[in-house]
């Protein structure tokens, strides 16, 4: 078994390593929200998704894991096995708790939006990097996960 591939024992999405955090972009993110504290999380994890769903040009690597670590921690709260394996696990646990992460409508909508270009693959060097190494199946299906967790929250 390589790192990230799923098992049967493994939720889809969780890996021996965390498929969302475990990147230099998404540690990057997590380490500037933890060190922020200006009370605006949550639009910092916005304005992470919506580089995805607004930009017309080939989004770089960076952006996009940065993206798809800002809708796991929207999506935590809800399903907090998504932290699981991640850098700092216990401080990003307990810090998750006192800050905005609430899933309104427009974040659900900018998540959703950004899941979709990412999966169709559309000038992204993330989607042809992760073909090339192999790992683009396993990684689809952590975004499925996350496209999942959203549909879910939709119905809470």
């Amino acid at each position: 078994m390589t790192a990230g591939e799923i098992t049967a024992e493994q939720p889809a999405g969780i890996g021996r390593e965390n498929p969302y955090f475990d990147n230099p972009a998404a540690r990057r993110l997590v380490d500037e929200l933890l060190k922020a504290g200006d009370g605006r999380t949550g639009d910092h994890l916005s304005t992470a998704i919506r580089a995805i769903t607004s930009s017309a040009s080939s989004l770089p690597v960076d952006q996009v894991d940065a993206a798809i670590a800002a809708i796991a921690l929207l999506l935590a709260e809800r399903a907090p096995e998504l932290l699981d394996g991640a850098a700092d696990e216990p401080r990003l646990r307990a810090w998750i708790q006192h800050v905005d992460t609430e899933l309104t409508p427009g974040r659900r909508l900018a998540a959703n939006g950004a899941l979709v270009r990412i999966e169709l693959g559309l000038d992204l060097e993330w989607f042809e990097g992760r073909r090339a190494d192999g790992t683009l199946t396993s990684a689809l299906r952590s975004l499925h996960t996350l496209r999942d967790e959203l549909a879910d929250a939709d119905g809470r």
